[in-house]
């Protein structure tokens, strides 16, 4: 089974046949999926960030697919879309053990549909294999941006569920409102359900979530300490990274973690780092939080998911580090000062009309104030 393909059926799911929902055919492949979590939404918390997601993937693992199917997540990485999916078929299992259910990353969907391409019956085997689910799951969309075989099954593999009753959810990084360039048909079928904006998590809920992740890892965290964190971090993976670290430590601290250890355990991380940052630390720090290299975010490419960051980072660098249009356009590539200056105008455009992203620029401005300084 390929990384990223989970096909359930209870315990065990058998590859249906090409011929419709139930009928018979060919001996099906067997497929073993992991053993759904027993508890689904383990150390899931709620916020005004989330709960409308949240009360539309419990209504959906019902079976209350009216007005809610297809399911649109969409937000920025790391606020928790992947985990609702996961969460979804989890709860959705333990409701209803019979269900039928595909659930999968977007990369692996046009991957097989590339392998369907290339072999006599493929396209058939696929298509018994995606259109026959109670539920099908999709995670991360837009890794089907530039993979136009995928998006036209993927179109005709939705029809055919909506035709046979069936329930989908995916992920994206943005609504459907806003994908330009893609097949109309697919962006309608997806519009007629529920498009559910998740934020990334604001202070109160990252606090949170230090609190209960260093519960459940044993981790004594002194107030200052976590108020630090939760400050300094931009959302839970970030912190997952951080207090996996310090948990290790404290292994060997033996004592409680306060703010000054905390800060001094982290001081390698670039989060916390302190003063004036070059423009190679803060075009790494936005190439990190948007998941791009450092190549891409220089590169001459106008790909939306690309051109955006690199405004934002244009953004910072001239707000951060003071530098001149001129220094900041020829680390990027090369870039004219008209250029430069035209970026940040549009960054700063986005930054008033989108709050996501202006989280996302606030959390990377922190990375270099001293927000764990010790007093």
């Amino acid at each position: 089974m390929m990384k990223g393909e989970d096909l359930r059926e209870g315990e065990a799911a058998a590859e249906p046949s090409p011929a419709g929902r139930g009928s018979a055919g060919a001996s099906p492949a067997q497929v073993t999926p992991p053993s759904p979590s027993a508890h689904p939404w383990d150390g899931f918390l709620t916020g005004p960030e989330n709960e409308l997601a949240y009360a539309s993937v419990l209504a959906l693992a019902r079976g209350e697919a009216s007005g809610i199917s297809p399911l649109v997540l969409h937000g920025p990485s790391g606020v928790g879309k992947s985990r609702l999916l996961a969460a979804l078929v989890g709860e959705r299992l333990s409701r209803q053990p019979g269900s039928a259910l595909a659930h999968l990353e977007a990369e692996a969907f046009a991957a097989l549909c590339a392998e369907a391409a290339g072999r006599p019956g493929g396209w058939t085997e696929l298509r018994g294999r995606f259109r026959q689910p109670d539920l099908f799951v999709l995670d991360d969309l837009h890794a089907l941006e530039r993979a136009p075989l995928a998006l036209t099954e993927l179109t005709h593999t939705l029809d055919a569920l909506d035709e046979a009753g069936a329930a989908v959810a995916v992920s994206a990084r943005t609504g459907p409102g806003q994908w330009s360039g893609w097949p109309q048909r697919l962006v309608s079928r997806l519009r007629g359900g529920l498009a559910v904006r998740l934020d990334p998590p604001g202070l109160a809920a990252r606090r949170r979530y230090v609190l209960d992740q260093a519960r459940r890892r044993g981790l004594t965290l002194a107030a200052e300490a976590v108020e630090g964190l939760a400050e300094a971090a931009d959302g839970y993976r970030v912190l997952d990274g951080w207090l996996a670290r310090l948990t290790l430590a404290a292994k060997l601290e033996r004592r409680p973690l306060d703010r000054a250890l905390v800060a001094a355990l982290l001081s390698e991380e670039g989060p916390l780092a302190v003063g004036v940052p070059s423009l190679d630390q803060v075009a790494r720090a936005v190439a990190s939080r948007f998941g791009l290299s450092l190549k891409d975010l220089r590169s001459a490419s106008r790909r939306r998911n690309v051109a955006e960051p690199r405004h934002l980072a244009m953004h910072l660098a001239r707000s951060v580090t003071g530098q001149s249009f001129q220094s900041i356009g020829k680390y990027f590539g090369g870039r004219d000062p008209a250029t430069v200056r035209h970026a940040c105008l549009a960054a700063e455009a986005r930054l008033a009309a989108d709050p996501a992203l202006a989280a996302a620029a606030s959390s990377l401005r922190r990375m270099w104030r001293p927000a764990m300084e010790i007093p």
